[in-house]
């Protein structure tokens, strides 16, 4: 869920794939139908990938719209902001056009639109980073906001086609969000950007970090180095010195992507990470871990973190 790599792909025609000898293409191996007469080679086709998935969605009704500006989640998607929750539809502002009505795989926003919420990126226009996060935090969950306003604030990061972006800061973004104050969704968009924090590592640890708040348990620092003998630092991404305790969110990313394990196996990568708990262990004795169903699931956290020995605050 924190990674992921669009890419442009060739879309198919059906007419285009008629003219070669393919007369029913829904039924031809190797073709994947992404929306009603499009298709991409089955090799295009990101398995596993949602926001890839849903990146050539993108590029499909782009085909079929006049001048199309990405929003919300689709938006995201270009600015390399994480999505948490479900990934439906391709969102699009009707940006002063009438009569759009969503349907299908589109969905369309009639919100207004100020010259300064239309960008482009990586060639392609969209709400500005600071209306998609608006967008995000106002209308989903809080902790999916928390998750989308950590990694704007970052100082910097990189979209999701790989361009660098500079991201914004968060005085400002709380300043921008309460110029919004008549918008829907301002209330909890400013609750989302005032707990926001760019120490953040990654989604799974802000939406912890905001149940962990929610739940009445102390405030962790972030991110935090320990030295180790070598001379470098082991890093934990939570840490409660008062308690010597330390907590750590698991993604299954950093076991089996290569950005994380480059050459090692996945059993070296378990023992390395086996060896830095021990490290780390020597300067907070006592440590949790968890993992996105532990994160998604407020009751199920508390019991594990409970279990652990970690008290409640409020």
């Amino acid at each position: 869920m924190d990674e992921y790599t669009p890419r442009p792909v060739e879309l198919l025609s059906a007419a285009g794939l008629r003219t070669r000898g393919i007369p029913m293409p829904e039924r031809a191996a190797g073709l994947v139908r992404v929306r009603r007469g499009l298709y991409v080679a089955d090799a295009s086709w990101p398995d596993t990938e949602r926001e890839a998935r849903h990146f050539v969605r993108m590029q499909a009704v782009a085909t079929a719209t006049s001048d199309p500006v990405f929003s919300h989640e689709s938006a995201a998607v270009l600015w390399g902001i994480p999505v948490v929750g479900r990934l439906g539809g391709v969102h699009l502002m009707a940006a002063g056009k009438v009569g759009r009505r969503s349907r299908g795989d589109v969905v369309w926003h009639n919100h207004g639109l100020d010259d300064r919420d239309i960008v482009e990126i990586d060639g392609f226009t969209a709400t500005s980073l600071e209306r998609t996060l608006f967008d995000l935090a106002a209308s989903r969950s809080p902790h999916a906001g928390v998750a989308a306003v950590d990694a704007g604030i970052r100082p910097g990061f990189v979209s999701g086609l790989g361009t660098p972006v500079q991201g914004l800061r968060k005085d400002e973004l709380v300043e921008a969000f309460e110029a919004r104050r008549r918008a829907r969704g301002v209330r909890q968009a400013l609750v989302c950007a005032t707990f926001a924090d760019p120490r953040s590592g990654s989604a799974g640890e802000s939406v912890s970090r905001w149940q962990l708040h929610r739940l009445g348990f102390p405030a962790p620092e972030l991110q935090v180095p320990f030295a180790r003998p070598d001379g470098g630092v082991d890093i934990v991404d939570f840490d409660w010195p008062e308690y010597r305790r330390f907590g750590e969110f698991d993604g299954f990313g950093k076991y089996v992507r290569e950005q994380y394990t480059g050459e090692r196996t996945i059993e070296q990568v378990v023992w390395a990470e086996k060896q830095r708990e021990d490290r780390v262990r020597r300067h907070r004795p006592y440590g949790s871990r968890w993992e996105w169903a532990d994160a998604l699931d407020p009751a199920r956290l508390e019991r594990r973190l409970l279990a652990d020995g970690l008290p409640k605050v409020r």
